[in-house]
């Protein structure tokens, strides 16, 4: 299954388009604040119910305009329609016609990740990114994840509430019932995340091999599930803190995954152009190891694929994407003739053009 068709109005500075679209290679070419990132946020827009540079919805509907709608359509005959209302701030998907409630219902019907400059950040931000980097893993591979965090969550408010109305009375009693159901969702998502964290580094490190990495051997992956030792006694230890602040101190919410070179963490370590590399095969690694665990096709977007990239590095990343089966891509560049050379490799390859708005086929 790939997207075939699509097409959409009043979606950022784009002007009204129809498109149809290559299962192996697409590329979007143009100048700079021409359009070319608005589109690949459409069409991540469009699989997903969100978008990846902003949680702003007004802010994606064309100055002036009302609202916005995308559609498209799979190889298979399948539908996606996402309409957005400014005034009323309401958000519609339908699914074959059909009005749906949830994100996750079309999320999982078609996985997609987007390699943008925003995803550098993976490394060097805080914890909640590379918390969401391998949540979006598990939520594609593991049927009940969705539905183990959000039973986790409920119970993390729970007990966050229990701190907050006990304050005062610093009265642990009535901790100790959500206490036993928030240890044993905890202990279950730890579970799902460290077996996930030690799927990726044989992945990752096969991806660097082909580019010009030098710390292939010293890498290092690994899992912190927010707490050291039993998390039952860790509770028990910070529990005056936690009535304190009315918040729980420690469970996979304070997760981290931490990426080494050695001994050193890989951000105190790597240049800006080997953090970009190592960044990229962490998300091929991801599509691989979707692929592999579940067969579904996805879609993976690179927006200004050009970008500290050399041109060695660049071949090597489009040489992995192409060995990856069931994966369709979209990638942005400032001039198409810059990587005419690199995508020889692929026998269907659509190429468009985007300027002031407009989006044309070449």
């Amino acid at each position: 299954m790939f997207l075939k068709e699509f097409h959409g109005n009043h979606f950022r500075n784009l002007a009204e388009f129809r498109i149809e679209l290559s299962k192996d290679l697409n590329v979007i070419s143009g100048n700079n604040a021409a359009g070319k990132s608005s589109l690949l946020e459409a069409f991540s827009y469009v699989v997903s119910g969100r978008s990846f540079r902003t949680v702003k919805q007004n802010l994606l509907v064309t100055h002036e305009a009302e609202g916005f709608t995308l559609f498209g359509q799979f190889s298979d005959s399948t539908k996606i329609g996402v309409s957005y209302e400014k005034q009323s701030k309401t958000k519609k998907i339908k699914l074959n016609g059909e009005i749906k409630r949830s994100l996750s219902t079309v999320a999982s019907l078609y996985p997609v990740q987007v390699l943008s400059p925003e995803s550098y950040h993976l490394i060097d931000s805080g914890p909640l990114e590379r918390r969401k980097y391998i949540d979006w893993l598990l939520f594609h591979v593991e049927h009940c994840y969705q539905k183990d965090w959000n039973n986790f969550h409920r119970l993390l408010k729970q007990r966050n509430a229990c701190l907050r109305l006990n304050q005062d009375k610093f009265n642990s009693t009535e901790l100790d019932s959500w206490d036993e159901q928030y240890i044993q969702s905890a202990l279950k998502i730890d579970l799902y995340r460290q077996s996930t964290a030690e799927l990726l580094l044989p992945e990752v490190k096969k991806t660097l091999c082909s580019m010009n990495f030098e710390h292939i051997d010293d890498i290092g992956i690994s899992y912190y599930a927010g707490y050291t030792g039993c998390l039952e006694d860790k509770l028990r230890e910070s529990l005056e803190r936690d009535f304190s602040t009315g918040t729980t101190q420690y469970g996979p919410h304070k997760a981290e995954l931490r990426f080494k070179i050695g001994k050193y963490l890989a951000k105190d370590l790597l240049s800006r152009g080997q953090k970009k590399l190592l960044v990229n095969s962490l998300y091929l690694a991801q599509t691989q190891i979707l692929k592999s665990k579940t067969q579904k096709d996805s879609l993976f977007i690179v927006d200004d694929f050009s970008s500290e990239l050399d041109e060695s590095n660049q071949t090597a990343l489009v040489e992995a994407l192409r060995k990856q089966q069931n994966v369709q891509i979209i990638l942005s560049c400032l001039h198409a003739e810059m990587i005419k050379s690199i995508i020889k490799g692929y026998n269907n390859v659509k190429m468009f053009h985007v300027e002031h708005g407009e989006i044309k086929e070449v």
